[in-house]
């Protein structure tokens, strides 16, 4: 449906500086008095605010840069730092096996010189290539000032490190790259690495077709994926809600977001807002080494993301030349397959350091790749089972492309211009979901993903190697034939999908995401038709994306004990806190009646499934920080979940929020299966040397400088309020490695401020001597929020401290 506009008005007047005059000194701090100095390249104010959040002010997009850089490095400069390393291919330089040396052979190769350079001729505006200098000058500064003497200590400190330095425009743009290339180039870089041509030409015995199909079919879709290395939702995720007007309780639009990402490193969000008067007005929060909010809010509009099911790669095999194997067939012709050679370094035994070269070789396509690492079935320059190669095109190399676009969309006074500026392509691997004042909504998975057709999916995926990798989720098509080759969409990058050919649902009612497919982003409005290189459609939906839409229709229908049906500012945000264990909503009472069964024996007493059994029974079913029983639950269902005839109630593509459904206990082995996975729970907890009757706060929880601060939320695979953590014997749940990370509700309301909240579970700072090393994870285990000030007022009422900073 079309989106409904703003009537004819003018446009929002975007935030001017603040009425108090802001200067500095000499050294451009604290001093608010001064002014800077004569042809300063840089001038930015910075306020913090509550929690630590910085406002940058300036007027130019290079000073923006300039004052953010130095806001972040303040809190987390250790931490990007590192990643910086990585990005430069210098790893094993520096920590030797403790480093990556794939990885910086990769680094070397697709960060090199030539396309970091190409990159920022080709793919960034020229206000973006400011705002990226300037904010590698305020990182910069930041050092200068501080000293790698003085640095942050700690996990992810770096005080007195030989890897600290200053940083380059080149640095800025590695990293960016390199975090591109999280789910395509950076999980295969092993992969690509082991891609060796045989000395001369020997080659490796072909396989009998029938030996090769029997090999195959013991390979396990489970084990593959989790080989390849690319995250699935479990390692990064996010669960989105973009409610209409229809779905409203007032007229405007509301957003909610939680990404799943990691508590440590450069994945960590930092929450911030930038300001260039007349032009640019955004608060929200990026990943470390961005230089503008990626998920964030204006006046009008805001957004979120969730990563999406599509693919950012596929793979291709060739045929070999059987008297050349550095030939490949292709069009009826030979070409051959090219190469190049990089040089890392690495750390020696005793301290020297030396270069290390790696030759890569590639088709037309792109890098050749050997998956032996898989799976001994796949090794082999040609592989031994079919007598060929697999190489592998990567639709996010050379893209930095999402800068400039979430600039724009920052920029967007309604949904009408946002999803305008979605156009162009270049946000790597996430759904965009999004809400403005006007009482619109917007689902899209709206990002790269190689140009392969529905067609090119029916018929250029042959024979066994290419169906068996194509049904473990990899699309493989036939190299030699150029039908397979991918195409383009008029308007948009070759080879990639273009807008138009990308599922989208525009409503005035709700679309919502929780990393299953685009298939479901309404239950009242399935899309359909769409290339499988995106996602899978009519298919069982995830847990998490079954809680995320069953607590929307409980919401529309007012059967949530929340009040009258339709979402409000208030009810949105206490969905999360709720930490509503859906997985438990559905199948607990079957497995109450389960382990009620199970016989008492007078002379040995209350067993310790008899007594989890109990404490199951008085659980309220959440993962509150007060809730007793979600451990036990929790250890239940990992054991549980894998079992054969699970559900009395099939899948029904008519139904996908509800079903399957129904725990199949009257089928016996279902039943033992119950049992068996309650005593592999109470085991385990007992091993661990966990109370069963211990409250979930008390189990799970994030220590900060010698404190436990309790965390709610739980397994992903169970839940829509997500913490994933391991269990560390003798302590709980304490090794936290993500989860909810940064949380923002949104609405409008008659005035010009947006009415915001967010929460960041783990705090701005990796520091353990910020006061923002934990004050925001204790406002998230008392289920607060901070409200987010957006305007001068508010901002005025949280200030902290203030800051010119030029040079």
């Amino acid at each position: 449906m079309p989106f409904r506009t703003r009537t004819a008005a003018p446009r929002w007047a975007l935030a001017t500086l603040c009425a108090i005059v802001l200067a500095a000194c000499s050294d451009g701090k604290d001093n608010l008095d001064a002014v800077p100095v004569p042809g300063a390249m840089y001038d930015a104010s910075v306020r913090w605010t509550e929690y630590g959040i910085p406002h940058v002010t300036a007027d130019d997009y290079g000073s923006l840069g300039y004052g953010f850089g130095y806001a972040y490095a303040l809190e987390n400069f250790c931490t990007v730092m590192r990643e910086y390393v990585y990005a430069a291919g210098e790893s094993a330089r520096y920590w030797g096996d403790a480093g990556d040396l794939n990885s910086d052979f990769v680094m070397k190769l697709y960060n090199s010189d030539e396309r970091v350079q190409k990159m920022l001729d080709e793919d960034l505006e020229d206000y973006t290539v400011q705002s990226l200098t300037g904010y590698v000058a305020g990182i910069n500064r930041y050092l200068r000032e501080t000293g790698v003497d003085n640095l942050a200590e700690g996990e992810e400190g770096c005080r007195g490190e030989p890897w600290v330095r200053e940083l380059t425009l080149q640095d800025a743009v590695r990293l960016i790259h390199r975090t591109v290339l999280v789910a395509s180039g950076q999980p295969l870089a092993g992969y690509i690495v082991a891609a060796t041509p045989p000395d001369g030409l020997v080659r490796n015995e072909r396989l009998p077709q029938a030996a090769a199909e029997q090999m195959f079919a013991g390979l396990s879709r489970e084990a593959f994926r989790a080989g390849v290395g690319v995250p699935e939702p479990e390692q990064l995720g996010s669960n989105a809600y973009a409610i209409g007007e229809q779905a409203a309780q007032g007229n405007a639009g509301l957003l909610f977001g939680n990404p799943h990402f990691p508590w440590q490193g450069q994945q960590r969000f930092f929450m911030f807002h930038l300001t260039l008067p007349g032009e640019y007005d955004v608060m929200g929060a990026a990943l470390g080494g961005l230089p503008a909010p990626v998920i964030g809010f204006t006046r009008n509009v805001a957004w979120s993301h969730t990563v999406s099911t599509g693919s950012r790669f596929n793979f291709y095999e060739l045929t070999l030349n059987p008297d050349n194997p550095l030939e490949y067939l292709f069009d009826g012709e030979w070409r051959e397959i090219t190469s190049q050679t990089v040089t890392a370094q690495r750390l020696a035994d005793g301290g020297a350091v030396e270069d290390v070269q790696h030759t890569f070789y590639f088709s037309h396509y792109g890098a050749i790749v050997d998956l032996g690492g898989i799976n001994a079935l796949l090794a082999g320059w040609p592989i031994g089972a079919t007598g060929t190669l697999l190489t592998y095109s990567d639709a996010n190399l050379e893209n930095l492309r999402g800068l400039d676009q979430w600039v724009k969309m920052g920029q967007s006074m309604d949904l009408e211009e946002f999803t305008d500026n979605l156009r162009p392509l270049g946000i790597p691997w996430v759904n965009t979901i999004a809400a403005d004042r006007f009482g619109n909504a917007f689902y899209g998975d709206v990002s790269v993903k190689p140009h392969i057709t529905s067609a090119q999916f029916e018929n250029c995926v042959r024979g066994l190697l290419q169906t068996t990798v194509t049904d473990f989720g990899f699309v493989t098509m036939d190299g030699s034939d150029p039908d397979c080759a991918l195409g383009a969409d008029a308007g948009t990058v070759p080879g990639i999908l273009g807008y138009d050919s990308l599922p989208k649902l525009a409503t005035r009612e709700y679309g919502a995401n929780a990393n299953d497919s685009y298939w479901l982003a309404n239950p009242r409005h399935l899309l359909e038709g769409f290339s499988p290189i995106i996602g899978g459609e009519r298919i069982e939906q995830s847990l998490r994306t079954r809680a995320t839409f069953d607590q929307a229709e409980r919401r529309l229908a007012g059967s949530d004990g929340l009040g009258a049906a339709g979402f409000n500012i208030d009810n949105l945000r206490q969905l999360s806190y709720r930490a509503t264990n859906y997985t438990a909503q559905i199948t607990l009472d079957a497995i109450l009646e389960v382990c009620r069964a199970i016989p008492e024996d007078p002379l040995a007493g209350i067993s310790l499934e008899q007594e989890a059994c109990n404490i199951l029974g008085g659980w309220d079913r959440t993962h509150r920080v007060d809730s007793v029983g979600g451990h036990i639950f929790y250890e239940l269902w990992r054991e549980l979940r894998g079992a054969q005839n699970l559900w009395a109630t099939p899948f029904d593509p008519a139904d996908p929020v509800n079903t399957p459904r129904d725990l199949n206990t009257g089928d016996a082995s279902v039943a033992q299966a119950v049992l068996d996975a309650l005593t592999a729970a109470v085991n385990r907890l007992a091993t661990a040397g966990i109370a069963l009757d211990a409250p979930w706060g008390e189990v799970q929880f994030d220590e900060r400088n010698g404190e436990r601060i309790p965390i709610h939320g739980g397994s992903g695979s169970m839940m829509f309020s997500t913490i994933t953590s391991d269990l560390v014997d003798g302590e709980g749940y304490s090794a936290i490695r993500h989860g909810n990370s940064y949380i923002q509700a949104i609405t409008w309301d008659e005035s010009d401020c947006p009415d915001a909240y967010a929460i960041l579970t783990y705090s701005q700072s990796t520091d353990p001597a910020s006061p923002h090393f934990a004050d925001a994870t204790k406002l998230y285990s008392g289920g607060g929020w901070i409200d987010m000030p957006f305007c001068e007022a508010d901002q005025q009422a949280q200030e902290l401290r203030r800051m010119r900073l030029f040079e």
